[in-house]
């Protein structure tokens, strides 16, 4: 297509640059042929051309740009598009390129147009309760796409070909491409063509990892509302949701062996912490590559290793260890791209074996080649590390007493360095470098990634409610462990998260907490928000609370919103705290991760 573009532009220059006089023939001649090209895509089209397809999906993908916005939300587009993307490599797209574009709109609504191109509008994300109960539509979508059933509903309409063939002959009539949009977004399939979809749908929705369960929940929620004829969202009456498309669903299940259920993950409100560390590998977490390599960093000099007893976050850290007194053990990072304008904070965690081993951190720096130009221990010189952890940051940025980057820098790499004049082991771990602007995604609920331990031994910032929790670095979500809660006997179990002073919160502040979760056995239990007054009691309202159950098995998201408001009798509040309570039976197991709040 771009080069029949880039041809009819040539055409046209010489045309300008020619006789005036004979102008208006050749244009006439020039848009002629272009329209008789665009009448022979569409006739190419209909016979089941793909390159035509593709070509005319990018037509139409053209005309929805003029007609709806496009979502700009960056959470929302990759909460979405990350889900279609886990579809997408299930489906044949028999040569074309699938997509997917999030329009703005409060319209409940998806559909697909030819060329494989797919719409989710905002609107139907509220329709939808959960990842699994978005992907059986988008997949269903999918499913229309890959079997071409737009197509085939073109063929045997002679109306949809004359608005067709309209619009072909009026390139720049809007009413007239209106008119063809709006068949093809609110076209009814046949009642063979939907089961075909929902078929093709549910398989391939499993075979990505979704729980094909979802569309038996979503098509009976969907009937339960609205009834097989009135008050349908625009989406529903486009694809009308029966009795019989559920009892296909459900014979569905039973043919790959699951069973029916109606929780599902729910990750819409959950946000994860954003990816600002610049460092490859910064906990050194990532198993040696084959050849010995700890990716994202390179041993230059000395005997270095990874030590699972030493770590002060997750399993590992990096250990130097010093084999003489006047040898030195050098680690460098990978390359992190710079500016003469650059600013980075950097932090670190070190200590020694006896107290008397030195150690530095410090930077080299490259040209655009990579050819090294400066070394500057800009983070900290060499002196005696403590035997305990102990936490190092620096601001990495011109100044006018120093001058870190230069105009040729285009490179730099951190450098972890022992000595000199010091034997001995060394250890390193979490690394962090970012940029100064970047804002670090901070969780209200301390210790909600389970990965450290307090003083007493028990997970860090929680207090138990009945039961015993403990962290367990077998299970995780993400990072490298979960918070176990495990019932001593039957009754109520639970913990609490250390409470929030209200001062740090502002009146009318909308909060969103989420957390992740799996169980030995079906469970249910509550999240609760509740206010707590100066001696720690809980205050009679509850701010907001979501029910949850867990499975066996597999991990399940979940999320809740509420505004932080107080009310006029409430004056007593000091703080507010986030508790989970379950009632469990003796010896039962629940797992919590990635616990957040903001």
């Amino acid at each position: 297509m771009k080069r029949h573009a880039y041809t009819f532009l040539m055409i046209l220059m010489i045309f300008l640059t020619g006789i005036k006089a004979e102008a208006k023939n050749v244009l006439q001649q020039i848009l002629g042929a272009y329209q008789k090209y665009q009448e022979i895509n569409m006739t190419l089209w209909l016979v089941g051309d793909i390159g035509a397809e593709k070509r005319f999906g990018k037509e139409l993908q053209m005309w929805m740009g003029l007609q709806y916005k496009d979502e700009k939300d960056p959470k929302i587009n990759a909460y979405v598009k990350g889900i279609f993307e886990r579809l997408k490599p299930q489906f044949n797209n028999r040569g074309m390129k699938f997509d997917l574009r999030v329009v703005r709109n409060n319209t409940a609504n998806a559909f697909v147009i030819p060329g494989g191109h797919v719409y989710v509008f905002t609107g139907l994300l509220d329709l939808v309760g959960s990842d699994d109960e978005l992907s059986a539509v988008i997949s269903h979508e999918l499913a229309h796409a890959e079997r071409r059933h737009s197509l085939k509903n073109f063929r045997i309409s002679t109306a949809a070909v004359a608005v067709l063939n309209k619009a072909v002959k009026n390139k720049k009539d809007r009413d007239t491409w209106g008119s063809l949009l709006g068949y093809l977004t609110l076209m009814r399939f046949s009642r063979e063509q939907e089961d075909e979809a929902d078929d093709i749908g549910q398989f391939r929705m499993a075979a990505a990892g979704f729980n094909p369960a979802a569309q038996v929940s979503l098509w009976e929620k969907f009937l339960n509302k609205h009834g097989d004829t009135k008050g349908l969202e625009q989406y529903l009456s486009s694809h009308p949701p029966s009795s019989k498309r559920i009892e296909n669903a459900r014979n569905n299940l039973r043919k790959m062996n699951v069973a029916e259920q109606t929780v599902f993950s729910n990750t819409r409100l959950i946000l994860a912490a954003d990816q600002i560390n610049l460092l490859t590998n910064p906990s050194f977490e990532l198993a040696l590559a084959a050849t010995g390599h700890i990716p994202g960093w390179e041993v230059v000099d000395g005997k270095v290793g990874l030590r699972e007893q030493q770590a002060v976050t997750g399993h590992r850290a990096l250990e130097l260890l010093a084999e003489q007194r006047l040898s030195s053990v050098r680690v460098l990072s990978d390359y992190v791209a710079v500016a003469e304008s650059s600013d980075f904070v950097l932090s670190a965690w070190a200590k020694s074996e006896t107290g008397q081993q030195n150690a530095g951190i410090g930077i080299e720096l490259y040209d655009a080649n990579k050819r090294l130009r400066n070394r500057l221990w800009a983070v900290r010189e060499s002196s005696p590390l403590a035997t305990s952890w102990t936490r190092i940051e620096a601001r990495l940025v011109n100044s006018a007493e120093r001058k870190l980057f230069a105009a040729g820098n285009a490179y730099m790499r951190i450098v972890l360095q022992t000595g000199p004049i010091s034997q001995g082991r060394v250890w390193f771990d979490d690394l962090r470098l970012r940029q100064s602007q970047a804002i670090d995604p901070i969780n209200m609920l301390v210790g909600g990634d389970f990965e450290r331990l307090a003083a007493n031994s028990l997970p860090e910032g929680l207090s138990s409610r009945g039961g015993q929790i403990s962290v367990d670095p077998t299970k995780a979500n993400t990072g490298y462990s979960s918070l176990l809660l495990k019932a001593a006997t039957s009754g109520e179990s639970g913990f609490a998260f250390a409470p929030i002073a209200l001062p740090s919160l502002k009146p009318g502040q909308n909060l969103t907490c989420s957390l992740y979760y799996q169980s030995d056995r079906q469970q249910k239990g509550l999240v609760i928000a509740e206010l707590l007054d100066e001696n720690g009691a809980v205050l009679a309202r509850r701010l907001a609370q979501l029910e949850f159950e867990a499975m066996p098995g597999n991990w399940i998201a979940n999320s809740f919103a509420f505004k932080f408001e107080l009310q006029k009798e409430e004056t007593a509040a000091r703080s507010l705290q986030i508790r989970v309570a379950l009632s469990m039976p003796a010896d039962a197991s629940i797992w919590f991760d990635t616990f957040i709040m903001r």
